[in-house]
């Protein structure tokens, strides 16, 4: 899998993107975001991108669920235990309470899921691709040049600032700072003070990246097909077949809301698509 052709695993994201939005079911949900972990296991990343990988899709699944578990005004809703009552002087008063309702908790672990398909399939194609790679596949996906080079340098710049802020955060740990205490206005502090070496750092960077461009005759104005490259792209059989087993995929379950959303909405019913009607409401 790591060989597909960039613009195969750019088209994936996409039809992965709308699949994710388009789909409610959590099952469906599921498997989405299996065949998107499948993908990463299949692209042999390092232990260092699978502990980061794990990272991230954990605090997006508690952030979501926490929040959608407080939040969720939708009805009905049930009230699994209550964390701030409504007689608890000014947060009681102000917020009428704080609760966790348990259809929250759903709605924030499907919200996850959907989240974190995208993001598994994103990790997928930056660590499985050369930058070089991924611009020119932007480029022939007819992405203007200087948007593409603009994503381009973004995803090659971002391991760059997260080694960047290791290194802030050990300093500081080794001058005696620790971000775990019980003083709130030292933490945000010490999180004040890294940002200021981070962003600092950050912009020298970009100053260099842009006289360095500038000074090898980069210029936006000039379109894709005028420019020259020392690799070509070519697809394979197999991301052929992929390209068009996705876009079957995305037109069926696209199809098949939009019936369902007509027969939901009293705008055409048919008693044969009984079925179909079914399958839609459990299975997507």
């Amino acid at each position: 899998m790591i060989n597909l052709d960039p613009r195969t695993k750019i088209l994936m994201l996409m039809f992965f993107g709308v699949l994710v939005i388009m789909l409610d079911s959590a099952a469906s949900l599921l498997v989405c975001f299996l065949i998107s972990i499948g993908l990463i296991v299949l692209s042999s990343p390092s232990w260092r991108q699978y502990r980061l990988l794990v990272v991230f899709i954990l605090f997006a699944t508690w952030g979501l669920i926490y929040s959608q578990a407080i939040f969720y005004n939708a009805s009905p809703r049930t009230v699994l235990f209550t964390l701030v009552g409504h007689d608890v002087p000014i947060i009681g008063s102000i917020t009428g309470g704080v609760r966790v309702y348990r259809e929250g908790l759903l709605h924030g672990a499907i919200q996850s899921l959907r989240f974190n398909t995208t993001l598994a399939i994103g990790c997928f194609i930056v660590w499985s691709t050369q930058p070089r790679d991924l611009l020119l596949a932007f480029v022939k996906l007819r992405v203007p040049y200087s948007l593409a080079f603009m994503v381009n340098t973004s995803l090659h710049y971002i391991p760059l600032i997260a080694a960047e802020s290791a290194n802030v955060i050990r300093s500081q740990r080794l001058r005696g700072f620790r971000y775990l205490q019980f003083n709130p206005f030292q933490i945000i502090r010490g999180v004040l003070n890294s940002f200021r070496p981070i962003l600092t750092n950050n912009m020298r960077r970009a100053t260099h990246l842009g006289e360095a461009v500038e000074s090898r005759g980069f210029s936006p104005d000039i379109v894709g097909n005028q420019r020259t490259y020392l690799k070509s792209l070519k697809m394979q059989p197999r991301d052929i077949l992929l390209i068009a087993a996705g876009t079957a995929i995305l037109v069926v379950v696209i199809t098949l809301k939009a019936m369902y959303f007509c027969y939901a909405n009293g705008i055409f019913y048919a008693f044969w698509l009984r079925g179909m009607y079914t399958f839609v409401r459990e299975i997507l």
